[in-house]
């Protein structure tokens, strides 16, 4: 092997000169750089976590007064009755009242067991009635406490279809409340 030249000494030297700088600063200074980065974003994210949390403690009395109000108004959200078939039984009535009401002519009523979640009671009627009168009958119904879930309405309107005009429609209505036990005394 031959001595190397000057110039290609200080190209070595140069080489070594970058390798060390890099390997220092992937060492040394690669962490400390790190560190800082690391600890900052920690600090922006528990910022942030701090921010959220003043947010939601200055909403609190806002919940507590949502509570009050919800608690005083829960009434009118579900039939109260001492058992589940007598809740069937008054929305069964509030319905068919409704439909009565409206104008339209009540052909049955009766009460729903399948598929209707722990707590609530479901109703279902038929009904024949103009459209004039189903809307009324919807809107008296949503109005009215104890305010009641529509779970399915169904329309038909054959007749219509066969004759050419306006005609009586067919309407099945089901509906659902909540059913809640009176305190006792």
């Amino acid at each position: 092997m031959r001595p190397l030249s000057p110039r290609e000494r200080r190209l070595v030297a140069v080489g070594v000169l970058v390798g060390a700088i890099g390997a220092g600063w992937l060492l040394v200074v690669g962490p400390i750089v790190g560190g800082f980065q690391a600890r900052d974003d920690e600090r922006q994210a528990i910022l942030e976590r701090h921010e959220r949390n003043q947010r939601l403690l200055a909403g609190v009395s806002a919940l507590r007064e949502t509570r009050v109000q919800q608690r005083r108004s829960g009434a009118a959200f579900r039939i109260t009755a001492p058992n589940p078939s007598m809740a069937a039984e008054a929305l069964k009535q509030k319905l068919v009242t409704r439909l009565g009401e409206a104008g339209g002519t009540v052909t049955a009523a009766q009460e729903v067991k399948n598929d209707v979640p722990n707590g609530w009671v479901s109703v279902r009627a038929d009904a024949t009635m103009t459209l004039t009168q189903f809307n009324t009958c919807l809107r008296g119904i949503e109005n009215e406490a104890p305010y009641v879930v529509i779970d399915y309405a169904s329309i038909n309107a054959d007749e219509a279809f066969r004759t050419g005009r306006s005609g009586p429609l067919l309407i099945r209505l089901q509906i659902s409340a909540l059913h809640a036990v009176p305190a006792s005394r």
